[in-house]
């Protein structure tokens, strides 16, 4: 059923929004405190939580290449865009779904089926991919969350990752990932967040050892622990001196400076086979 009307899901705690326009998660809040946990839009950055598919991050000069082929198409791909149909629901879980379209078809010339679903347990979201390969031939493929999450301001806050302790980023220029790495955290395992962390764009982690990361308080107890493992890239970005820090598992990365090869030679991307699917999820876990 096509739903413009916002989703929310409950459990006996909190609450979860999600909006079929882009399956996008809009709020999710402590009942209770009526604490809110996403970041709620504004003119600094629009969005609470776009979904990416199917292409994670910026190609170079916007474009890719497939069978000898230049394909236009924009950051992050479409479907944040698009409006999705609902295919299940109930009070702690839906799934949307989005089809091939004229839209899509003239930016990603594949048939494909791609459904996120929401589920809603106590006080953990999990939030779940499949994309399903309709069309007759290989279908280049990435896709990855983009949630905001709130905090009382940077230097109040800081992330923790449960495993990794040296952790070295990738550095971006003009949205392209470089060769160049700078530490982030030297055997603390901690990201100390500032006015200045996100200057130069995201912070971009490869293969990281972890299975979460969790976003806490220097002054309070509230925190947000996303789960990573088994997710290849991670982004972690803001705008500068802006009060949210979107934590991003990615299967996928953006293009590296000067890549102009055949996306089935990209960093991160699948080649999905004919009639296959990939699934996967990540949840994220809220504390008051």
């Amino acid at each position: 059923m096509i739903l413009e009307d916002f989703i929310t899901l409950l459990s006996e705690e909190f609450t979860a929004t999600i909006n079929p326009f882009g399956a996008e998660l809009c709020s999710v809040k402590h009942k209770l405190s009526n604490c809110e946990f996403i970041w709620q839009a504004s003119d600094i950055w629009p969005r609470h939580a776009p979904v990416l598919f199917p292409f994670v991050g910026r190609l170079n000069e916007f474009v890719y290449n497939y069978e000898g082929h230049p394909y236009s198409i924009e950051q992050h791909g479409f479907a944040r865009e698009s409006l999705f149909e609902v295919i299940f629901m109930t009070s702690q879980k839906v799934v949307l779904e989005l089809k091939n379209n004229e839209y899509s078809f003239q930016r990603f010339p594949f048939e494909f089926l791609f459904k996120v679903s929401y589920t809603l347990d106590g006080n953990k979201l999990i939030m779940g991919f499949e994309i399903e390969n309709l069309s007759k031939r290989l279908m280049p493929v990435s896709f990855g969350g983009h949630p905001a999450f709130n905090i009382q301001s940077p230097e109040d806050a800081y992330l923790e990752f449960d495993k990794d302790r040296e952790l070295m980023s990738y550095q971006l220029t003009n949205g392209l990932i470089s060769d160049s790495l700078e530490l982030i955290s030297d055997n603390t395992g901690k990201i100390q967040v500032t006015n200045e962390t996100f200057k130069k764009d995201a912070l971009i982690f490869k293969h990281l050892k972890s299975d979460y990361i969790i976003l806490k308080s220097k002054s309070n107890t509230s925190s947000v622990s996303v789960g990573i493992s088994n997710w290849p890239f991670l982004g972690i970005w803001s705008k500068p001196a802006a009060n949210f820090v979107c934590i991003e598992p990615w299967q996928g990365i953006a293009d590296k400076i000067g890549f102009n090869s055949d996306v089935s030679e990209k960093e991160g991307i699948i080649m999905l086979l004919s009639s296959d699917k990939i699934i996967k999820e990540f949840s994220m876990e809220f504390s008051i």
